[in-house]
């Protein structure tokens, strides 16, 4: 068993465990286009001592990455702008996708960055504004500013010049997929924009089947899975983490969940997962991980890494998981019952590092 401890994102990146990272100082896999969609040519130059990409917003407004798709992902860069200069994601085409903007002459004012989600063309600006699609950010008009955007799940974060806490965090709206290229954005005058890095993050697990819920403080094993003869199919991707208290009326026993990972050869990846109480995991019917005492704090993907060694075809990953109950002795009294309150886990799976 392989097995790490990684306090946050930022330590994952640096070591480079696992994320896929890409540069894009040269701006060689990106294509351009201008307002009327008809092909441009990218020159690189240099704004204020940073070699950048300057897109006018007429001639050049969009340059676009086609040869990767991402869902969950981490980009930083450097952007300065006139009035509007932004990042598309989930790129169905130039007509559909995700897009969050700065408008650096609104800076320190609550329309200073916003997000709308890019249907069939359509710029809905009027429509998601503040206070959920809208934030204030301290940026200036032609200066360089730092702007990060996490996307996982659902969820998008932006960070302004390497804030710890984000300036904005927004359930992303429904659009027609949720993985696609990405795009940068100029509108209404000219954007600059600079070292580009684009981190692919875990791919969440959402697709589960949960069993029945089985005596607590008993020691199940692998092959217990044969016993089980009730399995509920769950997959919310609103939510990242797998809250095992929504599907059992009473919450304060143990359960066996499993998911089935494909992969296209035989190659290891990463789990990145984290849970509350006691987990055993195994892959395939062999035993990957186990943590028989008891824990019991704030959850986060990051936590805890294993390593998979993926057959090609299906992959059948089993977690055995008991809630919080044993930590309070009985359970925690629950308005005159003894249950769990905090039961369940979060998983994604990333390439190992090249």
């Amino acid at each position: 068993m392989k097995m790490l401890r990684i306090k946050s994102l930022i330590v994952a990146f640096f070591v480079g465990l696992s994320f896929s990272l890409s540069a894009q100082n040269a701006f060689k896999d990106w294509q351009g286009f201008s307002e009327n969609n008809t092909p441009a040519i990218l020159t690189e130059q240099t704004y204020k001592d940073k070699s950048c990409i300057k897109l006018d917003g007429k001639n050049e407004a969009i340059i676009i990455r086609k040869d990767k798709k991402y869902e969950n992902f981490r980009i930083d860069l450097d952007i300065a702008s006139r009035v509007m200069g932004g990042i598309g994601f989930h790129v169905k085409n130039e007509q559909n996708y995700q897009f969050l903007y700065f408008r650096p002459g609104y800076g320190g004012t609550q329309e200073a960055i916003q997000y709308v989600p890019i249907y069939n063309g359509g710029l809905s600006w009027v429509m998601y504004h503040y206070p959920i699609y809208e934030a204030k950010a301290a940026i200036a008009q032609l200066e360089w500013f730092h702007a990060t955007i996490e996307v996982r799940g659902r969820i998008m974060k932006v960070f302004v010049n390497y804030k710890k806490e984000p300036d904005l965090i927004v359930s992303l709206l429904d659009t027609d997929t949720d993985n696609g290229s990405i795009l940068l954005r100029s509108m209404f005058g000219e954007s600059y924009f600079a070292n580009v890095y684009i981190q692919e993050l875990p791919k969440i697990l959402y697709e589960w089947s949960v069993s029945e819920q089985l005596v607590r403080d008993k020691t199940y094993e692998y092959t217990d899975i044969k016993k089980i003869k009730n399995w509920t199919k769950i997959n919310d991707r609103r939510d990242e983490m797998v809250n095992l208290k929504r599907y059992y009326e009473y919450p304060n026993g143990t359960v066996f969940t499993r998911c089935n990972v494909v992969s296209e050869a035989d190659k290891p990846k990463l789990m990145y997962f984290d849970f509350t109480g006691k987990l055993k995991v195994f892959l395939n019917g062999k035993e990957v991980y186990n943590y028989a005492r008891f824990k019991l704090e704030r959850l986060e993907l990051y936590q805890n890494c294993t390593a998979l060694e993926l057959k090609k075809g299906d992959n059948e990953l089993v977690f055995i998981i008991e809630g919080d109950a044993s930590f309070f002795g009985e359970g925690f009294n629950a308005m005159g019952r003894k249950q769990h309150q905090n039961w369940g886990f979060v998983a994604g799976l990333a390439d190992m590092a090249r």
